[in-house]
């Protein structure tokens, strides 16, 4: 590579790392409000908290837990065990590392689009990736985004490079891609369905059937270990979240998506339609695309407020999409290289929509779900600019790199304006009521939230999680509907959350009889919108004292 080029694309790299920098920049409470953190990014915190502090795989100190990614809390329990367990100073750390990872990713976009397409394209897809709001936003959110998305783009890259070309791979190379298999798929679990796709493409390709085996057992023993961990602590190999996040995303669907009727924690036809409209509707927000609907949106926001935007969207998005289609097939054969050597990556994204539209309805954190597809959307970005390129420019060099660097700049000027904007326009409020919890309640007292990762992370009382992510015995009593008798069990004094999903779990009819419920704070006391807080007496015996204190 010569150094020119090197060296822009480093300058890029570093301008890219300084802009997730001020994001995290800071004050603690400011980044739970206005994200980037989200609320279970505590309870991955929380975890490795307790374990640095001898606790074991659990986020209240009593529920062993395995809803979490492991690779991303064991990389976390080293930083709370070398500050004594600070609460703040391991997520600064965190969020540096997971910056410093996600720009690292950028530069595997840069040098497959370089290898497979142009340096051209390749510096759009840095820019992209470097700048774009759906990149950055997920890109320090405090959870293993950043690090499951290195380790499967450095996975895609050293098979497409190193493995597939040669006839006999060697030992080493197979070592290699088994050991990133296997740290891609303990980063986050759904990896799974990227090492399906690529032993799929492997097999289609008939590629060295021996360095095949060695690759799968290497993935297989980097993974069994936390298998095991995982069986043994909760019964259960797979993090027990995903359960919950299905059963969750179908209860409150209704509550989301208003023309849903209520399935009880249970599937539906249209809960999954929703889920694939929802999916479909994330493509506007692929960087490449972003600037011209988000600026479509703009004009129709002025235009008719009212005016429904997604069809409008869909139907820009969908134009785009043809005219790229009809534009490369007369491009060079050049163009078409990186869709054809990547075809098991849009499989991989195609598994991914299948895996959450229709099994684990993750309508609620799709644009983290889907950080993969917005990976291969920036490797597609790069392709339709090198189509343009050459449609308008392929016979003039001096034309190419003029129009090159223009549609560079521009989108290097608008992506992080439009990012700036996106980052500071959330408003996590639920992180006022650890306010309130802290000055209302008796040092004793055990808190039941559903919403429970900033303020159990936080607090100084017992929070116990309510809503199952972390806490698989919660899960099981919202599933079968005993959530009251749960909280007589676990002894809780307060339960604190959103109205309506107290609402919805706590008004079961047949336990009326075993607690009572009284208001003690309503949303301007928790000065949370929409929260309620609850006295729990338990019938028969009132709220017990308690002994046991928070580690």
């Amino acid at each position: 590579m010569p150094q020119r080029i090197r060296r822009t694309a480093l300058a890029l790299l570093l301008l890219s790392l300084l802009f997730r920098l001020v994001f995290i920049a800071d004050g603690m409470q400011d980044l739970v409000r206005r994200g980037p953190l989200y609320d279970d990014s505590f309870y991955s915190f929380g975890i490795a908290r307790n374990i640095a502090l001898g606790f074991g795989s659990t986020f209240d100190g009593e529920h062993p837990t395995n809803g979490y990614q492991p690779l991303w809390v064991a990389i976390l329990v080293p930083l709370y065990a070398l500050t004594g367990a600070h609460p703040t100073i391991p997520i600064y750390a965190a969020l540096v590392l997971s910056a410093v990872l996600n720009v690292l990713t950028g530069w595997v976009v840069f040098r497959l689009l370089r290898r497979f397409v142009s340096t051209a394209a390749a510096f759009l897809g840095l820019v992209l990736w470097g700048f774009g709001p759906a990149i950055v936003r997920q890109s320090v959110n405090g959870l293993e985004t950043s690090l499951a998305m290195l380790l499967v783009a450095c996975a895609l890259e050293y098979y497409v490079r190193v493995f597939r070309p040669r006839r006999a791979a060697g030992r080493r190379v197979a070592l290699t891609l088994g050991a990133l298999l296997g740290l891609a798929v303990l980063a986050r679990v759904d990896a799974l369905l990227f090492v399906v796709a690529l032993a799929a493409d492997a097999l289609v390709r008939r590629l060295d059937v021996r360095a095949l085996r060695l690759a799968a057992a290497t993935c297989a023993a980097v993974v069994l270990p936390w298998c095991i961990v995982s069986q043994l602590t909760v019964g259960a190999m797979v993090p027990e979240s995903g359960k919950a996040t299905r059963f969750l995303s179908a209860t409150y669907a209704p509550n989301d998506i208003p023309a849903l009727s209520d399935g009880g924690g249970e599937a539906s036809a249209g809960l999954v339609w929703q889920n694939v409209l929802r999916s479909g509707q994330l493509v506007g927000t692929w960087p490449a695309l972003h600037v011209f609907t988000r600026s479509l949106e703009r004009v129709l926001d002025r235009s008719n407020p009212q005016m429904r935007k997604a069809p409008a969207i869909g139907i820009l998005v969908l134009a785009a999409v043809l005219l790229c289609v009809a534009l490369g097939w007369r491009a060079s054969p050049r163009v078409r290289r990186l869709p054809r050597a990547l075809g098991f990556l849009w499989v991989y994204c195609v598994l991914l929509v299948v895996a959450y539209s229709f099994v684990v309805f993750g309508h609620i954190f799709f644009s983290r779900y889907y950080y993969p597809i917005f990976f291969a959307s920036v490797l597609l970005g790069g392709v339709a600019f090198e189509i343009v390129l050459q449609r308008f420019a392929r016979a003039r060099p001096r034309r190419r790199r003029a129009l090159a660097m223009v549609l560079v700049g521009l989108y290097a000027v608008l992506l992080p304006y439009m990012s700036w904007n996106r980052l500071r326009r959330d408003n996590y409020q639920f992180i006022n009521a650890l306010e309130w919890i802290e000055t209302h309640t008796p040092a004793e007292a055990r808190i039941g939230i559903f919403n429970a990762g900033a303020i159990g992370y936080f607090s100084n009382r017992r929070v116990v999680n309510l809503d199952g992510k972390v806490n698989p015995r919660a899960l099981e009593a919202l599933r079968a509907t005993r959530i009251r008798r749960y909280l007589v069990e676990e002894e809780i004094d307060f339960v604190v959350d959103h109205q309506w999903i107290l609402e919805r779990f706590l008004n079961d009819p047949g336990e009326a009889a075993v607690l009572t419920l009284t208001p003690v704070a309503d949303p301007d006391g928790l000065s949370v919108p929409g929260w309620r807080a609850l006295r729990v007496a338990h019938v028969g015996g009132g709220t017990a004292a308690r002994s046991r204190m928070r580690p």
